[in-house]
C-alpha cells in the first residue's frame, strides 16, 4: 500500500471524496481572491461586506451597528472597530440621527465606493479564472447543485447571506 492510501486510511476518508474536494475548492478560491486583493491594494478592507451593504441604500438606511454585525455574524464591537478604521481611512462616513441621537447612520464615501468597484472586478477575475472552460450546461449543473446545498443549510439553521436575501426580494 503507498503513502497516499495508507494516509486515506488513517484519516478516515480519501482525499478524492467529494466533501474534500468541496473544502480544498472553498479554499483555493479564498486564496486566490486574498491574493487578487492584495495585489490591487484592498488588502487591509477589514470588513469590506459592511462597505457593499451601504453601496445598497436600502440597506444602508435600515443597518445600524447592531445590524450590521447581526449580518456579518460578529460582535457589535468587531464591527465598531472596523467602521473606525473605514472612518479614519475614508471609506465611510457617519452622522447622528436627529430623530435619535444615540442612534448614527452611515454613508459610503466616494474613496469607499470605487474601492467596493475594485473588490467587485478582483472576484470577477477570479471568479471568470475559477470557471475557464465550463460549458453554459456545465455551469448552471453547478448552480443548481449549490441551490441545493443552499436550501439544506438553510434547512439546517444557515442563514442566507445578506446579499442573497437582496435578490430574493428583488
Amino acid at each position: 500500500m503507498d503513502v497516499k492510501h495508507e494516509q486515506e486510511k488513517e484519516l478516515g476518508y480519501s482525499t478524492d471524496d467529494l466533501e474534500v474536494l468541496f473544502r480544498a475548492v472553498n479554499k483555493m478560491h479564498r486564496r486566490c481572491l486574498k491574493k487578487e486583493m492584495d495585489s490591487r491594494g484592498l488588502g487591509k478592507v477589514g470588513q469590506p461586506t459592511i462597505l457593499f451593504m451601504l453601496r445598497n441604500h436600502d440597506v444602508a438606511a435600515e443597518c445600524d451597528q447592531k445590524g450590521f454585525s447581526e449580518a456579518l455574524g460578529v460582535s457589535p464591537a468587531t464591527v465598531a472597530v472596523s467602521i473606525r478604521r473605514m472612518e479614519r481611512a475614508g471609506l465611510v462616513c457617519k452622522s447622528t440621527d436627529p430623530n435619535d441621537l444615540r442612534r448614527n447612520h452611515l454613508a459610503i464615501t466616494g474613496k469607499g465606493l470605487h474601492l467596493v468597484n475594485d473588490c467587485i472586478h478582483a472576484f470577477q477575475h477570479v471568479d471568470a479564472g475559477t470557471f475557464k472552460g465550463f460549458s453554459e450546461e456545465e455551469r448552471k449543473q453547478l448552480e443548481g447543485s449549490y441551490r441545493r446545498m443552499i436550501e439544506n443549510l438553510v434547512a439546517m439553521g444557515a442563514q442566507l447571506p445578506t446579499f442573497m436575501k437582496q435578490e430574493e426580494t428583488t
